[in-house]
């Protein structure tokens, strides 16, 4: 179909002229696309201020020198805390809008406001409400963007997908503070912020162009996502057995409750709280960990971040493992192996050569193995309510619970993000580095064996053929 083709499409005879290059718009490699920058836009924004933050509140907000420690981690909770709280009710009124896009063009004003008050902030309070207001964004975000990923894309390919959703949050997780210290140290608090905003416009042209597909569908007749396919599906599918088909229940009562009932929802759900733990605790530390033993600067505090991010680019192969093998297979060997490397950065103790090669390589296999079994969990929780729509038709109400099973998900994994300072930080703090490592490998290790019983069952497997 040619360009203009696609100008002339009409929605229906009498009806209104179809939007410009509708095809593309709608395309599910554009609603990627724009979906991928809008998550690292959020994260790497997000992150861009751990490396600024411990200078910039001595030098703005005037906190004592030997409190940084205290208040960054104080800060990190700040925005986790609300996005865990927002996550669930953003997941709800996601799922009941018409579509996703407004949430998610109001998430990335929200962020803007965000930016320009930790530019303009010189006090704790200032700091502490341009947070708060990050955690909105990033909950929204997170939200509205999983959902749309979910309506675009079967599930045999889920896996991969939420890969490069993934690599997005991962990738601007760790490359802000590289990002944050380099630009930071060479042209100042200021300059960190300028650098910003292009690319906060950028993501806004790339959102405000996309079209859901299940909009695009007024116009081109084609399926309105994944999700109703799926709702379809339940409606006329034989149970088990011999039985009549099942008729659609309306249950009463909030899903996310449903949805926690289910050993795989659980089981994914912990590990996603796990590696928020792992992230931040990690965010709150390392930069000053590096400054106080390596005696490097903010440009080194932000370098140091760079070998957990080169793994989170490989996401979408670690996704494509997960669709191949199983989430079982991957997430248990993953943790399995992480578990060895946390406790080995213990050894790292003192400003040499080799110290420094033994730290930045154990940063690198911590990386790989956080970021290849992130995929798994998405994809499990997505499968688990897929089988419980199969098996009992409407359980999950009349437009289904795509968007809240990604909020349920976000909420556990921005709880690791609030407990993760709590734990990383305080624990730092009072007992050294070598406790906070140590104590993270033991609870990766206990987390893995809960990785064992992920999986469809019998029943469920025969559902999803």
């Amino acid at each position: 179909m040619t360009i203009r083709d696609l100008i002339n499409l009409k929605r229906e005879p009498g009806k209104n002229r179809a939007p410009w290059l509708l095809k593309v718009r709608s395309s599910t490699g554009f609603i990627i696309g724009a979906v991928w920058m809008s998550t690292f836009t959020e994260f790497l924004l997000y992150a861009m201020i751990v490396p600024v933050m411990p200078t910039a509140l001595v030098t703005r907000a005037g906190v004592g020198f030997e409190h940084r420690e205290y208040w960054v981690s104080v800060l990190l909770m700040c925005e986790a805390g609300m996005s865990l709280f927002m996550c669930p009710i953003f997941g709800y009124l996601v799922d009941r809008a018409r579509t996703r896009r407004l949430p998610f063009i109001s998430a990335l004003v929200i962020l803007t406001g965000c930016m320009l008050i930790l530019q303009l902030a010189h006090s704790i309070a200032a700091f502490v409400i341009a947070r708060l207001l990050q955690g909105i964004a990033g909950a929204l975000v997170v939200v509205a963007a999983f959902a749309l990923i979910g309506d675009a894309v079967s599930q045999e390919h889920l896996g991969q997908t939420i890969g490069y959703l993934g690599s997005a949050i991962a990738s601007g997780f760790l490359l802000g503070p590289f990002l944050g210290g380099v630009v930071y140290n060479s042209g100042g608090y200021n300059a960190v912020f300028w650098f910003a905003y292009p690319i906060l416009a950028l993501d806004m042209v790339m959102r405000l162009v996309l079209i859901e597909k299940k909009v695009a569908a007024q116009w081109t007749g084609e399926s309105n996502g994944n999700l109703e396919s799926d709702l379809e599906t339940a409606q006329r599918i034989p149970s088990v057995g011999s039985r009549e088909p099942q008729v659609i229940q309306r249950r009463k009562g909030l899903v996310i409750f449903r949805m926690l009932r289910q050993r795989r929802v659980l089981i994914s759900s912990w590990a996603l709280l796990a590696q928020g733990i792992l992230l931040s605790a990690f965010d709150a530390t390392l930069s000053i960990f590096v400054e106080t033993t390596f005696g490097w600067n903010s440009l080194g505090m932000g370098l140091i971040f760079l070998p957990m991010a080169v793994p989170a680019f490989f996401e979408p192969l670690f996704g494509g493992f997960t669709d191949k093998f199983g989430a079982r297979f991957v997430a248990f060997g993953c943790f399995v192996l992480l578990s060895p490397t946390l406790i080995c950065l213990r050894f790292v103790q003192a400003k040499s050569n080799e110290q420094i090669a033994l730290l930045v390589s154990l940063l690198f296999l911590v990386g790989v193995f956080i970021h290849a079994c992130a995929p798994a969990m998405y994809v499990e929780t997505q499968r688990a309510l897929t089988a419980m729509e199969l098996k009992s038709p409407g359980i999950l109400g009349s437009k289904g619970a795509v968007a809240q099973g990604f909020g349920l998900q976000s909420m556990c994994q921005f709880a690791g993000v609030f407990f993760g300072p709590l734990w990383g930080g305080f624990v730092e703090y009072r007992f050294g580095w070598g406790a906070m490592t140590g104590t993270l490998g033991v609870f990766v290790a206990l987390t893995a064996l809960p990785m064992l019983w992920l999986g469809e069952t019998e029943e469920e497997r025969a559902l999803m053929s």
